[in-house]
């Protein structure tokens, strides 16, 4: 691995384990926050209730002397006034006592005197009004230092567990960092060992073409087939060839565009650039690139599409592995047909891939796109081999692929219930850029 390659992985290792932290960080304190204030407000429950109880059997006292040090007394009688020893300015509170010897109902009031503030209680007993005064000051005081210290615990475990919570995430991540490395390093040397043998079939199949395009003999060379036992000439046979040559470049560049969308798709830091697609054509070319196996099986392939365009934002490549593997997955399980849909709905781009199969068993719509799952019995289906006697080897990652490429792209699959309870129906739903409109038609 390279220097710049390593350290591209380290600093992406530090800001997932920076971003984790900071997550649990926040998680932390947030609680540590919610406790601090229900602890705050209990202790000032209790503090107003002391007060008020204070000041409760504060107004019992018949005289003023008789009251505590820290709580101030005023006894109104017939206009005659006592008070406590040491009453401070601002108390009694006259006015309160005035309203309540002509209403006779209880009154409570706050009186703030410079920094100090006084909570009262006016009430009348008998022929008497009585008023009890309670300072607070030391009360707030204590409910302010409480605060602090909250607040100073509450910054103080964020800190601590931030860095605590970084050193675990960074111990945590490690394994899956280098385990993501070695994937993307498998799969960059897979694909690079894979390109140049492609690029030189590739080259070959362009030369082999041109050869059998330049060739001018104009003899006629009747054959026969060896498989339908019908006559041919040169000519036809170099045209087929030629043919034959033209699907074989065709397939490379798919299957190159195939590796550099796994290069992509392996390694989240990249991004393939977005075009627009017409999603029409990739069903075409899909349906060309199946019939012949198709043929083989004696199935019959359909298309359908209602509008001559239906574009999306995407990778041409990765889409067009979207309607391949709809397409393998449909002749796997189908008995006489296989139909290919795209249409619009709305704001988005369908596609939809139908078969007359034994279709997807209840329930079983989301175990489909799981990695490795077989969503359908394959023993009811019509028997396939390769041409060799032996079946085709599956191993459940078609679905798999088109669900993680239709979520790159912002959108969705999903099985469908089967049209006439029989036959399996799969639909990839993806944002369309805009309308069209056209006639409907189907291509057989």
């Amino acid at each position: 691995m390279s220097t710049r390659r390593r350290s591209s992985e380290e600093t992406e290792l530090r800001r997932a384990s920076l971003r984790l932290a900071a997550q649990f960080t926040a998680l932390i304190v947030v609680l540590l926050g919610l406790a601090g204030v229900l602890v705050y407000g209990l202790v000032s429950a209790q503090t107003r209730d002391a007060a008020e109880q204070t000041l409760v059997s504060a107004v019992e006292f018949n005289s003023p002397r008789e009251a505590p040090l820290d709580v101030f007394v005023a006894v109104y009688d017939d206009g005659r006034l006592a008070v406590s020893r040491n009453m401070p300015s601002g108390l009694p509170d006259e006015e309160a006592l005035a309203d309540v010897a002509n209403t006779g109902e209880s009154r409570r009031d706050t009186v703030t005197d410079g920094d100090r503030s006084y909570e009262v209680l006016t009430t009348r007993r008998g022929r008497d009004v009585v008023q009890a005064a309670v300072d607070t000051h030391e009360a707030d005081e204590q409910l302010r230092r409480l605060s602090l210290a909250l607040v100073v615990s509450v910054l103080a475990a964020g800190v601590v567990a931030g860095a605590l919570s970084a050193w675990a995430a960074r111990a945590a991540m490690r394994p899956m960092a280098e385990a993501l490395a070695l994937q993307r390093r498998f799969v960059a040397d897979a694909s690079h060992e894979l390109r140049t043998p492609l690029t030189l079939l590739s080259m070959r199949a362009q030369m082999l073409r041109r050869r059998l395009a330049a060739e001018t003999d104009a003899r006629i060379d009747v054959h026969t087939d060896a498989e339908t036992g019908a006559e041919i000439d040169a000519a036809t046979a170099r045209e087929e060839a030629v043919q034959a040559a033209d699907e074989v470049v065709d397939d490379t560049k798919v299957l190159t565009g195939i590796l550099e969308d796994l290069l992509m798709s392996a390694d989240p830091r990249r991004s393939g650039p977005l075009e627009e697609v017409d999603l029409v054509s990739l069903a075409r070319a899909a349906v060309r690139s199946l019939q012949p196996e198709a043929t083989r099986r004696g199935l019959t392939l359909e298309l359908d599409a209602p509008d001559p365009e239906v574009t999306v934002r995407g990778g041409q490549f990765a889409l067009q592995r979207v309607f391949t593997a709809l397409g393998a997955n449909a002749l796997d399980y189908a008995r006489s047909q296989v139909r290919f849909s795209v249409l619009k709905s709305g704001r988005d781009a369908v596609i939809r891939v139908s078969d007359d199969g034994p279709g997807f068993p209840p329930g079983f719509s989301r175990q489909a796109f799981e990695r490795f799952a077989s969503a359908r019995d394959r023993a009811e289906s019509k028997p396939r081999d390769d041409g060799a006697g032996a079946a085709p080897r599956h191993y459940g990652l078609g679905l798999a692929l088109v669900a993680e490429i239709a979520a790159r792209y912002g959108g969705s699959v999903s099985a469908l219930p089967a049209v006439n309870g029989t036959g399996g129906v799969l639909e990839v739903r993806l944002p369309a850029t805009r309308k069209h409109s056209g006639s409907k038609g189907r291509e057989v």
